[in-house]
């Protein structure tokens, strides 16, 4: 280690490695560099070859430019000299491809693609594609290395902050932290976070390190860019040292954004009802949530709403949910759409169903529901029956008598009296005592009703009135789901 330049930049790598990286060994075993070929990944790609990390270099072609197979050429040769595993990737913007080669040392993929204009292609669309293309190299859970700096991070600020934003989007990149992209986690590792872009040209001039010079980092043709070359040298003339002040701030801004983090959780504990059945539908019990202040209670529906979604919602749609909050009757419902999802009112509580669960009550998606109840389901009472049982959905019109009940009530009565919601109810199932296993039931066949399974409750009916059973249990089935939506038994 003797041998190591000292310089900002390898003392914030090495600090970052050891707070974020040492302390997970089994993700550690490899660090990916996405890597440019500009300035600061190059001299990321440097300090962590210094500092003997194990690391695997990925190189993104966006075919953006007609430099752009030059930068490829330029870090492949690189990574061969220097004996470092990479991967280049191209992007075929026309069919939309990514094209990997295998991860290997010395071996190459040419992909032949039309020259796309780089003004056709968005930031958001460029970074969606990139992801994509470093997920299929490294695969889920990996550690990718990125180069943001301490520059980055304030023109990030700086462009949020033009756009309209929150407390999360002035806080800026993490230094490391899970990402989900297209369902799979990765760990994004910035180690360079707290160093500035003028440490960093030194430490590139001072060790010699090869890159190549972006030209859509110079002029004013995109928002960043004109924040660099304009924006930031005036602010820099005028307020000394602007970057590592706004940095600062950052940091303060961040102590704030834990502090709002820690009374969510709290709020949420105190307005969420459980789940119920499925996991895909949460609750939030309205007369909590209006016991709140409009700050806390706006926080937590920001929150809430928001969910795993990658973009928060919109102011407009919280006050929406106001709106929906202080809707007098009790039993109307109302719907309110956003990414997908659906926000929903019905009596006290406030719901929100996920996109998949949408899609299934709407018809719109493959599944199945519960077609049988294993012979041992666990009842309140603590009793496990020895009876062969099946189900089938409730039929139009069709009442039900209760334990301890001399009369029938309509379906329609009995889930407003569970408090159950019109759109579970299509999940209901009757549940029927089976003498024959090999026989098939169907809906005209009418054998011995045994219980009423509803989203959260059993219901058991007069039919099992000899087995002395509790008149309601919890449901002992969940709706869930993996590639499509299922009904098991739990």
């Amino acid at each position: 280690m003797s041998s190591i330049p000292m310089s900002p930049v390898i003392e914030a790598i090495k600090q970052s490695y050891q707070t974020h990286i040492n302390p997970r060994p089994k993700v550690a075993t490899k660090i990916y560099i996405a890597c440019s070929g500009g300035r600061d990944s190059m001299a990321l790609l440097f300090a962590c070859q210094q500092l003997q990390l194990p690391i695997h270099v990925i190189h993104i072609n966006h075919k953006l430019q007609k430099i752009s197979d030059n930068w490829q050429q330029f870090v492949e040769a690189y990574c061969h000299k220097h004996r470092i595993d990479y991967d280049s990737v191209c992007i075929d913007w026309q069919s939309q491809q990514v094209y990997a080669a295998d991860s290997t040392i010395s071996h190459e993929q040419q992909v032949g693609t039309q020259q796309v204009n780089e003004q056709q292609v968005n930031e958001q669309q460029a970074r969606t594609a990139r992801y994509h293309a470093i997920i299929q190299i490294a695969g889920e859970n990996a550690i990718v290395a990125l180069a943001h700096h301490a520059n980055d991070q304030v023109e990030t600020l700086l462009m949020n902050l033009c756009q309209g934003t929150g407390l999360a989007g002035l806080t800026g990149m993490t230094a490391f932290g899970v990402q989900h992209e297209f369902g799979k986690p990765i760990w994004l590792w910035r180690p360079l976070l707290g160093v500035t872009r003028d440490e960093i040209s030194d430490f590139v001039a001072a060790q010699h390190i090869p890159y190549i010079d972006d030209p859509t980092n110079f002029g004013v043709a995109n928002q960043r860019a004109f924040l660099r070359n304009q924006i930031l040298p005036l602010l820099d003339e005028r307020f000394h040292k602007v970057v590592q002040n706004i940095t600062r701030t950052q940091q303060n801004l961040t102590e704030a954004q834990r502090i709002v983090e820690e009374q969510y959780q709290q709020d949420l504990a105190l307005c969420q009802w459980s789940n119920g059945w499925t996991s895909h539908q949460q609750c939030l019990h309205i007369p909590n949530l209006t016991s709140l202040s409009q700050a806390r209670r706006f926080n937590l529906l920001h929150h809430w709403v928001k969910g795993s979604q990658k973009f928060a919602p919109t102011r407009q749609l919280i006050l929406q949910i106001e709106q929906l909050l202080q809707l007098a009757q009790t039993d109307q419902q109302a719907i309110l759409q956003w990414q997908g999802i659906e926000i929903r009112k019905y009596r006290d509580t406030l719901y929100r169903l996920d996109a998949d669960y949408v899609k299934a009550i709407h018809g719109k998606s493959d599944y199945r529901v519960l077609t049988n109840l294993a012979a041992d389901v666990e009842l309140s009472v603590g009793l496990s029956l020895g009876l062969s049982l099946a189900s089938r959905a409730v039929l139009p019109n069709e009442s039900f008598q209760l334990l301890s009940q001399s009369f029938h009530q309509s379906f329609k009565k009995l889930c407003q009296r569970f408090d159950i919601p019109s759109w579970e109810r299509q999940f209901a199932k009757v549940v029927i005592m089976h003498d024959n296993k090999e026989k098939v039931l169907t809906a005209s066949q009418t054998p011995p009703r045994f219980a009423l399974l509803l989203p959260n409750i059993s219901v058991w009916l007069a039919d099992a009135s000899e087995l002395n059973l509790a008149t309601q249990a919890l449901c002992p089935w969940q709706l869930v789901w993996t590639d499509s939506l299922i009904s098991k038994c739990h």
